[in-house]
């Protein structure tokens, strides 16, 4: 076989080890097996130097924790659709009002102490305030969102994250995992929201000077 086509066979077997053999990190954190893993299949195989670079390249990413959207930044923009089908962006809601994003599960029963929570919140302040709720899709299906919004009348935006991608980018280990996200893009909480949010909108509603703009957002399905 010539060096082009081994080098292109080899390339398109290392992806194929990365997908399905569980070469990368997950949520439940065995990013540590997977190295273990590739680099077996590493020393039984006869690679080319391609196919090394790309597993080598793989495993550093591994490695490599990625930094949870926190206090003080600018809020990782998401583009998603909404269990009514409506498509909104987080960017769209910078110089109009703060956004509180939840992510949460049908099965967590402190996400389900929080739905009147919500609810309430979402009926008097839902001009001041977009609640955004996420599912993670932990052991989790959109039929089961679905009754949980039936079953406790929610009134907010419902999504489900079907790859987990908003999650990912949040680095959500947790359920519920809350923010604050101001009317400039910026999270001022992360978790350990004020119990009393009404009397905090108008710090969170104060515009201040053009900053970073978004990157490309993160889209659900």
């Amino acid at each position: 076989m010539p060096p082009l086509a081994t080098n292109l066979v080899s390339e398109q077997f290392g992806i194929r080890i990365i997908r399905t053999l569980g070469c990368r990190k997950r949520r439940n954190n065995d990013g540590p097996v997977a190295v273990i893993v590739c680099m077996k299949i590493l020393a039984k195989t006869k690679t080319s130097n391609l196919f090394v670079l790309l597993v080598m390249t793989a495993l550093l990413v591994l490695m490599t924790p990625a930094k949870a959207a926190d206090v003080g930044d600018l809020a990782p923009n998401i583009e998603i659709v909404t269990l009514d089908g409506n498509l909104k962006r987080l960017s769209e809601f910078r110089g109009q009002k703060p956004v509180y994003l939840v992510f949460w599960n049908t099965w967590c029963t402190y996400c389900i102490r929080k739905t009147t929570r919500y609810r309430k919140l979402q009926e008097q302040f839902g001009d001041k305030i977009e609640i955004i709720a996420i599912n993670t899709s932990w052991n989790d299906s959109p039929e089961k969102m679905r009754s949980f919004v039936e079953r406790y009348n929610t009134n907010y935006s419902m999504v489900f994250d079907f790859d987990e991608l908003i999650t990912e980018r949040y680095q959500v280990t947790a359920v519920p995992t809350e923010l604050i996200v101001d009317v400039n893009g910026v999270i001022r909480y992360r978790n350990s929201v004020p119990e009393f949010v009404v009397a905090h909108l108008p710090d969170w509603q104060v515009q201040t000077g053009p900053s970073k703009e978004m990157a490309q957002p993160v889209q659900t399905k």
